[in-house]
């Protein structure tokens, strides 16, 4: 946390100071952090693509911290890879790579009763996909959020 020095003999000033100080040691700003941290989840599970089985978008949570706010976060493998984006590459131990083409496919994994060239091929090699830069284009976004939000919660409490 940080820690502001202020030295004044201006009665009003001090009464501010004070009553903020008051309502911050309360911990009152907290529901500001929760707020701003909910719209940035709404936002991100907006922009994350659905994909088969849209696990990717149903992994994004905004974790308390104790004393400290909130924690938007995805652990799903694939947020990663959207976010970064991959380089072209082949198969690591098998043969061929199991692109799946449909639902059925991508869920239950390669059985029987697929066809290929229908529900899924193989391959030697895939395209990389590029960074889609989720986090990274609403990491701004947030912070204005915060910044406006926190500024109307100051202007309330005086």
């Amino acid at each position: 946390m940080a820690a502001i020095r202020f030295v004044s003999n201006d009665s009003v000033a001090l009464a501010y100071i004070n009553k903020i100080r008051n309502v911050f040691a309360t911990g009152k700003h907290f529901k500001v952090y929760e707020k701003v941290a909910f719209k940035s989840l709404t936002r991100l599970v907006i922009k994350t693509p659905k994909g088969f089985t849209g696990l990717t978008r149903q992994r994004w949570a905004a974790i308390k911290v104790s004393g400290r706010g909130f924690v938007v976060t995805n652990d799903h493998k694939v947020m990663l890879w959207l976010e970064r984006g991959t380089q072209a590459h082949g198969p690591v131990r098998a043969k061929f790579l199991y692109i799946p083409l449909n639902r059925a496919a991508a869920i239950g994994g390669w059985h029987p009763g697929l066809q290929r060239g229908v529900d899924y091929i193989l391959t030697k090699r895939v395209r990389g996909i590029t960074a889609m830069n989720i986090v990274r284009t609403e990491r701004p976004i947030t912070h204005q959020s915060l910044s406006q939000e926190m500024l109307r919660f100051l202007r309330e409490i005086t």
